[in-house]
């Protein structure tokens, strides 16, 4: 028996259903939020990993929250500080390294001195995606057009994008060809130089098993240009003060205020459905809250094979979301270690801070071998000398660390959530074991510093997160998988096959990284559905 009538129930407290129902109950909805943890944040936190040492096993670095979401959630006057990176530094196996800085000049310098020939090139280069990228950035805080054209609103989009089209007809055939082709055919087409296009294209890897020889991959350089330039709230990105569990916890206050009612430590069993229409949802244990829509913040996978009944969803839709493409590919780790990392080169000794322990740092290959370490975990077979990038939050905030001390945060690319063999729980700690040894190859003093680790495989990140697949993105970033197909084709504009149940995490447009765009859209189209039902 219902014990509580609610407007609207978002499930899952990250930070995308915390800016959902900070929205909702800024309208006057009569809003709850619930969290299956016993703290607000999902992938967007700052946990205690060993005695003193804080970090996230999810987001480690700000750099997409959207303008309106700071303004209206007041998060810098609510305390919230970006401590800015320094500049990116690539490692190659030759002992080969380059640095890639934010600084326009200063860049073009540093790869001048590789090839005059790409420091031509590179303004270039970053014009072009940044052009596209300005073409695009118009939808990516709207809800994407049903090509169907079911509701009044995608006749207004339709005339939207015409307009944008017909703006940017310049910039069509390029944004058409970035969505199409693969990073390496993308960056060939400007650089020669291999360590350039590796420090440029290895994101093209992150939280997919596509390699960068892949068609559709260089869409994930236009994604980071698009929603990283010019970040939100009028920073570039960086470290947030205090960890990213910052972000969502001044959310969640934020959302308090606005009205909306938050329960951590409640795990939502199913969503109610009754009659093709969602009513509320069953709490583990039997309770019942009901409700006049529901909201999955939860990835699409886990909404619609966990929470839903088959039975209420059209067996179409079924088997698009189980060929959903979400498998994650990255192992996480967390280190708590009493030196600061060094580079076999550097001697300084001590604590003194150089500038590459300011940014990423990024132990990388020429893409082609991306592409080979790729392949193999596709297999199922974990790359054995995988990219690796690396960072020392508490260079920028030492409250996070015991003093003296710091936390190393890594992350290992090509480790597949399905493995040929064996499985996660028995190869963990051999797995690590192999990669603190390769980063000592490096880093000769790291191995001995560290005083305790956490490791996050793919299979410890869907049960601790809730992330199906340890996806960070809630599903892969391809061209098949974006805008009114993300999720799935028929259901790309948070509406989904059961009336009033909706989504509004990362498996929606614009996707994954912590923008807020999607808890916001998702709002608008609550709104827009309940205003119309009282007309």
């Amino acid at each position: 028996m219902a014990r509580d009538d609610w407007d609207a129930i978002v499930v899952g407290a990250g930070h995308n259903g915390l800016v959902a129902g900070f929205y909702l109950a800024r309208r006057g909805l009569r809003t709850l939020i619930l969290e299956r943890r016993e703290i607000v944040g999902g992938a967007c936190v700052t946990e205690e990993f060993a005695p003193g040492f804080h970090a996230s096993p999810g987001a480690y670095v700000l750099s997409m929250l959207r303008d309106p979401i700071w303004r209206d959630m007041r998060l810098k006057q609510r305390g919230l500080r970006v401590l800015q990176s320094g500049p990116s530094l690539n490692v190659f196996p030759d002992g080969e390294n380059f640095t890639l800085h934010g600084d326009a000049r200063a860049a073009i310098e540093a790869i001048r001195e590789r090839s005059p020939k790409d420091a031509i090139a590179y303004p270039r280069f970053e014009s072009y995606l940044e052009t596209a990228a300005k073409s695009l950035m118009p939808l990516y805080d709207r809800q994407p057009i049903d090509p169907e054209l079911r509701h009044a609103e995608d006749l207004r989009e339709a005339v939207l994008i015409t307009w944008l089209a017909l703006r940017n007809r310049k910039s069509l055939a390029d944004v058409a060809y970035l969505f199409s082709t693969s990073a390496t055919q993308l960056l060939n087409e400007f650089f020669e130089s291999p360590e350039l296009k590796a420090a440029l294209g290895w994101e093209s890897i992150s939280n997919t098993l596509s390699g960068p020889a892949t068609p559709g991959t260089a869409y994930r350089l236009l994604h980071e240009a698009a929603v990283s330039g010019g970040a939100g709230g009028g920073v570039g990105w960086g470290f947030v003060e205090g960890g990213m569990g910052t972000v969502t916890r001044l959310m969640a206050d934020a959302a308090r205020e606005a009205g909306a009612v938050i329960r951590t430590g409640g795990p939502v069993e199913r969503v109610i459905v009754r009659d093709g229409r969602a009513v509320g949802v069953a709490m583990e244990g039997g309770e019942e809250l009901r409700a006049r829509v529901v909201l999955s913040n939860a990835d699409p996978k886990r909404t619609f094979l966990g929470l839903i009944d088959e039975a209420d969803l059209p067996p179409a839709f079924v088997g698009r979301i189980r060929a959903y493409k979400s498998d994650g590919a990255s192992i996480k780790m967390n280190l708590a270690v009493d030196a600061l990392p060094r580079f076999r080169d550097d001697t300084t000794g001590g604590d003194a801070v150089q500038d590459y322990h300011r940014g990423l740092i990024q132990i990388t290959k020429p893409l082609e071998e991306l592409d080979t370490d790729q392949q193999a975990a596709s297999s199922g077979v974990p790359a054995e000398n995988p990219h690796v990038e690396l960072c020392i939050p508490t260079v920028h905030d030492p409250s996070l660390a015991p003093e003296g001390k710091h936390v190393v945060t890594i992350g290992i690319r090509s480790q597949p959530y399905t493995l040929a063999d064996d499985g996660w729980d028995s190869i963990r700690d051999a797995v690590a074991d192999r990669l603190i040894k390769q980063l000592g190859a490096v880093m000769p003093n790291l191995p001995d510093s560290i005083l305790h680790r956490e490791v996050l495989t793919p299979l410890d990140l869907e049960r601790r997160l809730g992330l199906t697949g340890g996806h960070h993105m809630h599903g892969d970033m391809s061209p098949d998988q974006l805008f009114f197909l993300r999720p799935v084709r028929g259901s790309g504009g948070y509406r989904t096959p059961v009336r009033n149940l909706y989504l509004c995490g990362a498996g929606t447009h614009p996707g994954g990284g912590v923008s807020g765009a999607n808890g916001m859209n998702a709002s608008k189209v609550v709104l827009k559905d309940l205003k119309g039902r009282r007309g």
